[in-house]
């Protein structure tokens, strides 16, 4: 009995680890500043420079064609070549930004990436994207 009443109290206890392991990824999955960035990614993945160019920010787009966004972007092999991401770690700060945080997959292995996301009239624009710690230009 002895054995069973350990067995139960480790079970319980890797229950409770995972459990609080999982709710920053369930915050960053239901997140909608994480579904701009991972709209970015998608649209990066897809080549839909256009559709990337208008998830950025007015500032961004203001400054930046759709081609030099994909210019850019090929300077930053593991975003151009990402076959998959991962994103995990969403914080809100006092001034309203948001940082997305997670990691990108590909040929070449696992990168960090991180975004900066803001809000504008009820839509989420990326402000900054940073793959293993190189902005976007």
């Amino acid at each position: 009995m002895r054995i069973l009443g350990i067995g139960c109290g480790l079970f319980l206890f890797a229950g409770f680890c995972l459990g609080g392991l999982a709710i920053p990824w369930m915050m960053a999955a239901s997140s909608p500043a994480t579904d701009a960035a991972s709209g970015f990614l998608a649209d990066v993945h897809d080549r839909a420079w256009a559709n990337a160019l208008a998830r950025m920010s007015s500032e961004y787009q203001g400054a930046h064609t759709a081609a030099q966004l994909e210019r850019s972007v090929e300077g930053l092999d593991a975003l151009e070549n990402h076959t998959f991401a991962v994103l995990t770690n969403v914080e809100t700060h006092d001034d309203g930004h948001v940082t997305v945080e997670g990691s990108l997959y590909g040929a070449d292995g696992e990168s960090p990436v991180a975004f900066e996301v803001s809000e504008v009239s009820g839509y989420w624009y990326v402000d900054l994207v940073a793959v293993g710690g190189r902005p976007l230009p």
